[in-house]
C-alpha cells in the first residue's frame, strides 16, 4: 500500500484529503450533542476504548502490511506508538475521554495527505510535509470551531492534532518504511517545506493575535462580520500569573491592582450578583452574562468559587484517599486564592466558609505541594500579543528567505 504510489490520479489523492477534512469540519456543531449522547447511553469509556482498538488494529494492520520484510527495530517502532498512543489516551480519560477521537480523525488525515503528497515527494521531506500540512488542517478545525457556538477554539486541541499527525508519520517512517520513499531532500523539497511552514507559522500566528478586543472591533466594523458575538467568541486571551507558594498561584485577566480595586469597590455589588447564580442552571446563564469579556472580575471569582465547591463536594463523597486529598487540596488552595484576592466579595456571601468547614479542609491538605489553579488556565501569560507578532513574523519571513535562496541555488548555472 505504501510501497508504490497510489494508483488514482493525484487530483483524486488529494480530493480525499479535503474531503475528510470536510468532514471534521461539517461535523463540529454536531460532536457536542453527540457526545452527551453517548456519555448518557453508554458512558465516556467508549471513546477511550473505541480509540484504544482504532490503535491496535492499526498497528496490527501496519504489522502485516510488512510481514515480508520485519525487522526487529521496525516492529518495535510500531509497537512503540501504538502503546504511547494508547497511553495518551488513557491519560485524556481522566478528563475528557472525548478528545480521544482527535487521534482517529487526525491519524487517518495524516495518511490521506500521505499519500496525496507521494505522487510527487519521494524523499523523507514527505514526512514533515504531511505533518506540517495536518496541523494547518488542525487549526482551520478550530477557528471553525471559534465560529460554531457554543464550541471553543483550544490551543491544547491544535497540539493534540500536531501529535496525532505527528506520530503516524512516524509509525510510517520508522516502522513501516516504504520503498518508494528514500533521500534527503533536495532545495525543491526545501523550498515546499518552507512554504508551508510559512503558511502554517502565519495563520497561527494570526490566531494569536485575535484577541477578543479585536474581535469586539471587527464584529462591529466590518460588514458580513456582525454575527461574531464578542463576549462568546473568544479565541485566544493573554493574562497574568498571579500569587505565591502560600497562596497559590492563578491566572488573571486583571492586574493585582485592577483585582484588589474590583473586589474593594464592587464587593456589596459582587455579593448580590453571585448570590444569585448558585445552582447549575443559574450557573449557565451567569457565564452568558457576565462573560470574560463583559466583566472578567466578576466571571473569575464565580468560576473560582465553581471550582473550590465542586472539589469539596467530590472530596466528602470520595471514599478513596488518595484522590479525597487531592480534591481537599483544590478545594483548600481555591478557597485561600479567594480569600487573598476576592476576600471583599467573598465575605458576607452565601458562598462563604463556615470556620468549621475551614479547619476540616486545612487538616485534611497537604500543603507541601505548589499550587496553580486550573481556572483561566489557557490565557497566555508569558508573551504578549506584540511579542507574539514580532515573533512569528520574524519566522515566516526566515523561511520565505530560505525558500528564495533555494530557488536560487537550484537555477542551473547560466540560467537568467
Amino acid at each position: 500500500m505504501f510501497d508504490r504510489p497510489p494508483k488514482e490520479r493525484e487530483a483524486l489523492s488529494w480530493s480525499y484529503v479535503v474531503l475528510w477534512a470536510a468532514v471534521i469540519f461539517v461535523t463540529v456543531p454536531f460532536v457536542r450533542g453527540g457526545v452527551s449522547f453517548v456519555r448518557e447511553h453508554w458512558g465516556s469509556w467508549v471513546f477511550t476504548y473505541g480509540v484504544v482498538a482504532s490503535a491496535a488494529l492499526a498497528a496490527a494492520a501496519a504489522l502485516y502490511a510488512t510481514r515480508r520484510r520485519w525487522s526487529l527495530a521496525s516492529c518495535a517502532w510500531l509497537l512503540g506508538l501504538a502503546g504511547l498512543v494508547i497511553y495518551l489516551t488513557f491519560g485524556l480519560a481522566e478528563g475528557s475521554a472525548e478528545e480521544a477521537v482527535h487521534y482517529v480523525q487526525y491519524g487517518l488525515l495524516s495518511i490521506l495527505l500521505f499519500r496525496a503528497f507521494s505522487h510527487r515527494v519521494r524523499d523523507y521531506s514527505i514526512y514533515v510535509a504531511a505533518t506540517i500540512g495536518g496541523t494547518f488542517v488542525g487549526m482551520v478545525d478550530e477557528t471553525v470551531q471559534w465560529l460554531t457556538p457554543r464550541r471553543y477554539f483550544d490551543l491544547r486541541d491544535i497540539w493534540l492534532n500536531l501529535t496525532a499527525v505527528a506520530l503516524v508519520q512516524a509509525a510510517l517512517a520508522a516502522g513501516v518504511r516504504p520503498r518508494m520513499i528514500a533521500g534527503w531532500p533536495g532545495w525543491r523539497g526545501v523550498r515546499r517545506l518552507c512554504y508551508l511552514g510559512a503558511l502554517t507559522l502565519g495563520y497561527f500566528g494570526l490566531c494569536l493575535q485575535n484577541t477578543p478586543d479585536r474581535i469586539a472591533w471587527y464584529s462591529a466594523n466590518v460588514p458580513g462580520l456582525g454575527f461574531i458575538d464578542p463576549n462568546q467568541s473568544i479565541m485566544v486571551e493573554y493574562g497574568y500569573l498571579h500569587g505565591s507558594d502560600a497562596v497559590g498561584f492563578f491566572r488573571s485577566r486583571l492586574t493585582i491592582e485592577e483585582l484588589r480595586r474590583s473586589a474593594t469597590e464592587r464587593a456589596e455589588e459582587g455579593r448580590q450578583i453571585i448570590d444569585q447564580y448558585r445552582d447549575r442552571e443559574q450557573y449557565m446563564r451567569f457565564l452568558e452574562i457576565y462573560s470574560p469579556l463583559a466583566d472578567p472580575f466578576l466571571h473569575e471569582t464565580r468560576v473560582h468559587l465553581l471550582r473550590r465547591d465542586v472539589y469539596l463536594a467530590r472530596a466528602l463523597k470520595n471514599e478513596d484517599e488518595v484522590e479525597q486529598a487531592e480534591q481537599f487540596a483544590t478545594a483548600f488552595w481555591e478557597n485561600r486564592i479567594l480569600r487573598a484576592y476576592f476576600d471583599e466579595v467573598l465575605r458576607g456571601s452565601s458562598y462563604e466558609w463556615s470556620a468549621e468547614q475551614a479547619a476540616l479542609v486545612a487538616e485534611n491538605t497537604d500543603r507541601s505541594e505548589p499550587y496553580e489553579s486550573r481556572v483561566s488556565y489557557h490565557l497566555i501569560v508569558r508573551f504578549s500579543p506584540m511579542q507574539h507578532a514580532m515573533l512569528f513574523s520574524s519566522a515566516v519571513a526566515a523561511l520565505l528567505l530560505v525558500a528564495a535562496y533555494g530557488r536560487r541555488a537550484s537555477r542551473p548555472t547560466g540560467a537568467d
